[in-house]
């Protein structure tokens, strides 16, 4: 009776653990696709890891700073927009930050007739560099809300700002071209496309404009990954309010994903959708807003706030943050 306990015992042991490890593994890190993991992870001591060969990486959602954004300003900061980031020092503790910039920054310009037109001061960028951004994507159907004139006026303040701007540019190879930002020995390369138009906004060989996902993207998103040792894609795509991704969403970005990015992060629905890892990389279908005055629904006075860790060009690890608009449109995380 005793020999037939420790076998009963040993094959429980044999069972059980294995069963109990495979568990754990899969609800608490979400295994991808790939031979390797990527961890979700609520803390990261990003100072634990050397820095050589190593970034961090965050994301957020819509930016939109005008508007019921800029009269908030003028009435409640005394004209500041600095003050949107009061509580967003986070911000800065990344090596690259990158969102998406809802509309151009300019003087000028004539309005196109868009339903909801946006065009942001000076002053606005002014806030967008004090607040650590590195790079912002164009790429999106509030581009050409002010026509060539201010789209034009847009890339050169960015780029005079030091800060990349992605998806969009003087011409096509300007707009289709990957931008390098390199950290800490890593080259970060960032493309943007644009799947809801405008496409009487589409980049030409000598007109400005925006990158528009045609039947070329998996070319140049494959062409992009040669010359980057992280590739990051922003996709303007999507439904706007649907919490789900569509059909659309996903085939776009799996390809982008199988094609040689790691990094595929949309804007555009204004709110939250998943966030999943596939294939060795990540994707998040929709960070939702990040600075914007849909103050109608709590799911559009909120965005996500997602940080890539990455260490000898592999993703290491996955940080998100919700992330909440108060009455004055400024964003904090969320307790």
């Amino acid at each position: 009776m005793k020999h037939v306990s420790w076998i009963f015992f040993a094959v429980s042991f044999g069972f059980f653990v294995p069963a109990s490890l495979f568990y754990f593994c899969f609800h608490i890190y979400k295994f991808s696709e790939s031979p390797s993991f990527i961890y979700f992870v609520n803390h990261f001591n990003a100072a634990s890891v050397a820095k050589t060969g190593s970034v961090e990486l965050l994301f957020v959602g819509d930016i939109m700073m005008s508007r019921e954004v800029e009269n908030s300003i003028y009435e409640n900061q005394a004209g500041d927009f600095s003050k949107l980031f009061k509580k967003a020092d986070w911000i800065k503790e990344a090596d690259v930050s990158f969102g998406n910039l809802e509309g151009p920054v300019s003087d000028f310009g004539q309005e196109t007739g868009n339903l909801y037109s946006f065009k942001f001061k000076p002053d606005a960028l002014n806030a967008l560099i004090g607040a650590g951004f590195g790079a912002l994507s164009v790429a999106n159907n509030h581009a050409g809300d002010w026509g060539s004139d201010a789209f034009r006026e847009n890339i050169f303040r960015l780029k005079n700002a030091a800060i990349v701007p992605v998806g969009g540019g003087m011409n096509k190879d300007e707009a289709s071209g990957v931008k390098i930002i390199e950290k800490n020995g890593v080259k970060i390369g960032f493309l943007g496309f644009s799947d809801v138009g405008p496409e009487w906004f589409e980049a030409g060989e000598n007109r400005p404009g925006i990158l528009i996902v045609k039947d070329d993207f998996a070319f140049l998103v494959k062409k992009a990954a040669k010359q980057a040792d992280i590739l990051v894609v922003s996709f303007h795509f999507g439904e706007e309010y649907q919490k789900n991704s569509s059909e659309r969403q996903k085939f776009l970005a799996r390809a982008t994903i199988d094609n040689g990015a790691k990094i595929v992060v949309g804007h555009h629905p204004h709110v939250v959708q998943e966030v999943e890892s596939y294939n060795g990389g990540i994707i998040a279908y929709s960070l939702g807003n990040f600075i914007f005055d849909q103050n109608f629904s709590e799911e559009t006075m909120e965005g996500l706030v997602l940080r890539v860790y990455v260490q000898n060009n592999e993703i290491i690890a996955i940080k998100q943050n919700r992330v909440k608009l108060n009455e004055f449109f400024q964003p904090k995380l969320a307790e």
